[in-house]
């Protein structure tokens, strides 16, 4: 359809309407025949074509049958790739009972080919008609039915049809057996690929330089490399065969691919030493990847040496380097290789631009993106609805939220600007609930669910974290019950979601119901789920429950991680519970993970709390000798209660620790331990001592 569109509106007009040309059809029908035959040997010009039509459709419609003037047009129609009026003649002619030839129906092959709404068994029925008629089919028609298999996925029919051919003396040539491996290639199925490359050279069909590069291009793509270059090594030694630009390029690519970027240019010095030019593909595929390895001036090394070779860079190569100058952070040096691409008369396409806008947008410079977008316009390239939302993106990240909802009414009433599509709404609810400017987010998800019909999975997790953020937990469960309505399948991220949201606003019972719903749906919950969970039943004072959630997780295959000892820690101690606190200590250990200040800090205060001092000084000690800094609180625990139980001697020793390790007090709690020290002449010098301490460090900030 796309082909008749381009080649002048041939369509199934010509068939309706026989007068759209006007010519004298008061001839015989002889003559119609000449001139119909006559019409279609100007296969290449479409009026020659559309007159021949409305001959043909006239004559039908006298009541006559042109049966060899119409099996002409039928050839000529197929071989400007009309396949759909061809179809459509082919139809007309069976109407008339008019002699269809065998070029006809090889023709009606080809229409298989190229109508999606044709079925395999359309083509076989073909190929059965061809023999109810007498003729004999080659080995082209079934190469023509091999393609169609493969294109329709049905590999294992084309692998039938290779070996009955066999069978049947009608020996398959080698495009017959690199049509199959090909589309086993681009289906992924390489080794049965390979064990046809195998068959076929059994069979005395041997490779061409053809059959290689397909191989070798399939095993690049996989990531195969070594299988890739033996195949390269047997093709050169076994096959007298050498590998041309488009097998180097497919090997390149492969290495760029891997990350092994010196056997990619190992590769490019191997076809300047062997004297061929390597092309333009070829140079395009080794600067993305050495962009990629962020060896940018190696890219422009070999971006001036392809054009001193005089290979012209085309926009592929442009877009690829100011991609990679993007990504380093260079945005300056990509606007200014954007300027050389326009000096040199290269076309930036949509792409290129919207590389540019990205990073602009991600550099907060959206006034200068604004500007990007006008000189889009400018010569004539048609922002996309990508270039559109990495704008609202750009604006929503910068606040500009209003400047973001002015845009996307543009997009929605203006025919000049790409339409919005949920991405763009997206954007601006996602900016907006971080702005929290609730009723207008809701505002602008309902002018959503108005305009595309529904709304999708991230914008309802948009709108459900900040309805709970915001409190309105009503309104969340609202837009819980919408989803099955809307046919929207919850993510994980939506449960989690959630079941956080309802464990914060205490709704505990609704957030295990959702976390039983989650497994059911066969969703995998986080380690964040598993602790959001057992950190609120913790507090609940439900230790068993979040035990059991804790002992679950290994099953279910889910790591404890950090948050998720210290939650089942902090829980043990303060139900009391101090051995199972312990062995989590040890079982946090065995799993390489080591404990952070809330963990020391709830360990000491627990244990303090029971009176346990010197075990509390213990954990403090293993806290320093961590590289852990203590911080205000868990000394002040400790001194306070050193304090308020009397215990000079452990105060004393507590106070040198700090000091050794020159550990600053915060000013009041200074204060606090110099007059309880002062108190006793043999304390005077540690008090002088950590006063220094503080002057010192008082002094360092300054």
């Amino acid at each position: 359809a796309a082909e008749l569109s381009r080649r002048g509106a041939l369509d199934a007009r010509y068939l309706l309407n026989p007068n759209h040309v006007n010519l004298n059809l008061t001839s015989p029908f002889s003559k119609s025949e000449t001139n119909l035959r006559s019409l279609c040997e100007c296969e290449n010009s479409n009026p020659q074509l559309k007159n021949a039509i409305s001959v043909f459709q006239q004559a039908v419609d006298s009541g006559g049958s042109l049966s060899f003037a119409g099996n002409n047009l039928m050839a000529a129609l197929v071989r400007s790739r009309n396949h759909e009026l061809a179809f459509s003649i082919y139809r007309k002619m069976l109407e008339t009972n008019s002699f269809i030839n065998f070029v006809s129906l090889s023709g009606l092959l080809e229409c298989f080919l190229h109508l999606s709404h044709r079925k395999t068994g359309f083509a076989v029925g073909v190929l059965a008609l061809m023999l109810k008629r007498g003729f004999a089919f080659n080995v082209y028609n079934l190469n023509i039915l091999l393609k169609g298999f493969c294109k329709n996925l049905e590999y294992g029919k084309a692998i039938s049809l290779l070996r009955e051919m066999r069978l049947n003396s009608l020996l398959p040539d080698v495009f017959s057996y690199n049509t199959v491996i090909r589309g086993l290639c681009e289906g992924k199925e390489l080794e049965k690929a390979m064990e046809l490359a195998n068959e076929m050279q059994a069979s005395e069909c041997y490779w061409s330089l053809v059959t290689c590069g397909i191989l070798i291009d399939a095993f690049c793509k996989a990531g195969k490399m070594e299988e890739a270059m033996g195949l390269l090594k047997e093709m050169r030694h076994r096959k007298g065969l050498e590998a041309d630009i488009v097998v180097y390029t497919s090997l390149i690519r492969g290495f760029c691919d891997c990350g092994d970027l010196d056997r990619a240019k190992a590769l490019f010095d191997e076809i300047l030493a062997k004297g061929d030019s390597p092309s333009a593909i070829t140079y395009n595929t080794l600067i993305r990847g050495i962009c990629n390895s962020g060896q940018l001036k190696e890219a422009s090394e070999m971006f001036h040496f392809m054009m001193e070779r005089g290979v012209r860079p085309n926009v592929y190569t442009y877009t690829v380097l100011i991609d990679g100058l993007c990504g380093v952070g260079k945005t300056k040096e990509a606007l200014q290789l954007l300027n050389l691409m326009l000096e040199n008369d290269e076309e930036p396409n949509v792409v290129t631009y919207n590389v540019i806008l990205n990073k602009l947008c991600k550099d907060g410079l959206v006034a200068d993106a604004l500007e990007v977008v006008e000189l889009m316009k400018k010569r004539g390239t048609r922002p996309d609805i990508i270039a559109y939302n990495i704008l609202l993106g750009g604006l929503c990240a910068k606040g500009e939220l209003d400047e973001a909802s002015k845009l996307l009414y543009l997009m929605l009433n203006d025919r000049s600007y790409a339409d919005p599509d949920v991405i763009s709404f997206n954007a601006l609810i996602n900016g907006l609930c971080k702005e929290n400017r609730l009723h207008q987010a809701l505002d602008t998800y309902d002018l959503l669910v108005e305009k595309l019909g529904g709304a999708d999975i991230v914008t309802t997790n948009i709108l459900l974290n900040i309805t709970f953020k915001s409190g309105d937990v009503e309104k969340a469960m609202e837009l819980w019950k919408q989803i099955p309505d809307s046919k929207i399948v919850p993510n994980a991220e939506t449960y989690s979601t959630m079941i956080d949201g309802f464990c914060k606003t205490g709704m505990l019972n609704v957030a295990k119901g959702l976390f039983s719903k989650m497994r059911g749906s066969k969703l995998r919950p986080s380690v964040f789920d598993y602790n959001c969970l057992m950190s609120s039943l913790c507090k609940e004072g439900s230790l068993e429950q979040a035990w059991r959630l804790f002992e679950e997780m290994e099953r279910d295959d889910c790591l404890p991680d950090l948050v998720s000892f210290n939650i089942m820690i902090n829980g043990s101690l303060k139900g009391g519970d101090v051995k199972s606190a312990e062995s989590l200590l040890v079982e946090m250990s065995e799993a390489g993970l080591s404990p952070d200040l809330f963990t020391y800090s709830k360990l000491i205060n627990r244990f303090l709390k029971r009176g346990y001092l010197d075990e509390a000084i213990g954990f403090f000690d293993r806290m320093v000798e961590s590289g852990l800094e203590p911080d205000a609180h868990i000394c002040d625990s400790v001194l306070k209660y050193c304090i308020s139980q009397g215990e000079t001697d452990k105060l004393k020793e507590f106070v040198e620790k700090l000091v050794g390790r020159d550990i600053v007090l915060d000013k009041e709690l200074t204060c606090t331990v110099m007059e309880y020290m002062c108190s006793s002449p043999e304390n005077m010098d540690l008090a002088k001592r950590l006063l220094r301490v503080a002057d010192d460090k008082e002094e360092g900030d300054v």
